[in-house]
C-alpha cells in the first residue's frame, strides 16, 4: 500500500495513465452495454493466462477472466490518454478503477483489486450464437492446455514445439474463419476471443 502523506490532490502527471489501462468490473458494465466502451476498446485475459500483476511486480496466471481497456498499440499507456495534455479523454466516464486510484492513498483501489471483475458473461448472453463461438473457441484452445504444453517445452521435446506451432497456426484460421463468418474486426476478436495464442505464448516459448 501506497501512502504519501506531502500529496493529497492528483498533479496529472500521467504516471497511471501511462502504466496502462484499467481492469473493467461490474460496476463499469454500463458503459460498455451503452457504446461508450466498445469491443475495439477493450481485450479479455482469459481464467489461465499470464499476466502482469502490479501489486507483486510479477508474472501470475490469473484465477479470473478479467476485462481491460486496452493500451495503445495493445500494451503501455492506456489508449484515452492523451499525452500532449497528460490528461484522459474519457474522464466524465472513466472506470471504476480510475475513479478510485489515488497514487498517493491506493488503500481505495487496492481495496477492489480483482473483485467482481466484468466478465464475457456479463455482456454476451448465454445460448447466444456468439457465445457458443467462445465456447468453442475455450474448448479448442483453453488455457490449461496452452500453459501446460508451454510448461513441458522445457523438457526439451521437439514435438512439444510442433504441437504448440499447429496450435498457433489452427488459432489464426479459427480468427480468420471468425472474421469471414461475423463480420467481427480482428481488433474486436481480442475482446470476444481474447487475445491470439501466438500472444500469449510469446513470453513463455521465447525463439523455440
Amino acid at each position: 500500500m501506497h501512502h504519501n502523506v506531502t500529496q493529497k490532490e492528483c498533479k496529472r502527471c500521467g504516471k497511471c495513465c501511462v502504466a496502462g489501462g484499467p481492469a473493467l468490473h461490474i460496476e463499469d458494465r454500463n458503459l460498455v452495454v451503452t457504446g461508450r466502451l466498445k469491443p475495439s476498446h477493450l481485450i479479455t485475459f482469459r481464467s489461465g493466462e499470464p499476466a502482469y500483476d502490479p501489486r507483486g511486480k510479477r508474472i501470475v496466471f490469473l484465477k479470473k477472466e478479467l476485462i481491460k481497456i486496452r493500451g495503445q498499440e495493445k500494451i503501455g499507456a492506456c489508449m484515452f490518454y492523451d499525452k500532449d495534455k497528460n490528461s484522459c479523454t474519457v474522464y466524465s466516464w472513466r472506470p471504476l478503477e480510475c475513479r478510485l486510484l489515488k497514487c498517493w492513498d491506493t488503500s481505495e483501489l487496492e481495496g477492489v483489486f480483482m473483485k467482481d471483475l466484468l466478465t464475457r458473461r456479463h455482456l454476451i448472453p448465454d445460448g447466444s450464437i456468439l457465445y457458443t463461438l467462445i465456447d468453442r473457441y475455450e474448448t479448442l484452445f483453453g488455457l490449461e492446455q496452452l500453459c501446460a504444453a508451454a510448461a513441458d517445452l522445457a523438457t526439451g521435446k521437439s514435438s512439444i514445439v510442433n504441437r504448440l506451432k499447429v496450435l498457433i497456426d489452427k488459432d489464426l484460421e479459427f480468427r480468420r474463419a471468425v472474421i469471414r463468418g461475423f463480420s467481427i474486426s480482428s481488433v474486436d476478436l481480442d475482446f470476444f476471443l481474447g487475445r491470439p495464442v501466438s500472444e500469449i505464448l510469446a513470453p513463455m516459448i521465447g525463439d523455440s
